[in-house]
């Protein structure tokens, strides 16, 4: 009977310990919080000559409807394929939540300036080289209230976080607020980060088409 009875109070303290450690290991937090680098800068043109503006897989616009979509991202961080990965837990047990959040990716370094050069004459008095950021507006599609249309100046307000959630990146679209009169354009976009360093990137040459 004496036998019996350890052999049921062990396996009792057993099942209980499993349980125990289960509880304990379910409690143990994912971690879902990442630090990242701005370090690619992508343009893609956009089509803003009808209600709803959509990307452009082609190198034509209309003069009055001239618009791009830049994104800042960590090439690195997304070309390695990271994944959220859950603190160690104890052997045989994973972490229990009932849905995973979403992951938070919080930079390094926040956006400082943004600077869009001609590389193209847009008229006689807007030559090659000029400074031309004053003549777009912004439209930052995550977080911008409704479809309002801000000014650049505004832009950094509106895209510097504490963190980006989903993936390390932003994007904002940009519009040219001026019928040009050249038949071609092409710019240099610019962005300064606060440890100083820049990332630039052309836009192509885009082909201008006169609206009937």
């Amino acid at each position: 009977m004496r036998i019996s009875t350890d052999r049921t109070t062990r396996i009792t303290v057993l099942i209980s310990l499993a349980f125990l450690l289960k509880a304990v290991s379910s409690c143990i937090q994912p971690v879902f919080d990442f630090d990242f680098d701005f370090n690619k800068i992508t343009v893609t043109n956009l089509d803003n000559s009808d209600v709803y503006v959509m990307r452009n897989d082609r190198d034509t616009m209309y003069s009055s409807a001239i618009a791009f979509e830049v994104t800042l991202s960590d090439e690195e961080f997304l070309a390695a394929g990271s994944l959220p990965k859950a603190e160690t837990a104890f052997p045989g047990f994973t972490p229990a939540t009932a849905m995973s959040p979403e992951s938070l990716y919080h930079p390094r370094h926040h956006i400082t300036a943004l600077r869009i050069v001609t590389l193209e004459e847009m008229s006689p008095a807007i030559p090659a080289g000029s400074d031309v950021t004053g003549l777009f507006v912004a439209y930052v599609p995550r977080y911008s209230e409704g479809f309002l249309y801000i000014i650049t100046d505004e832009l950094l307000t509106m895209i510097n976080r504490d963190f980006y959630p989903g993936e390390p990146s932003v994007s904002f679209q940009l519009f040219c607020n001026q019928d040009i009169t050249a038949s071609r354009v092409l710019f240099a976009i610019t962005v300064t980060l606060s440890d100083e360093s820049m990332l630039t990137a052309q836009t192509g040459i885009v082909n201008l088409l006169r609206a009937r």
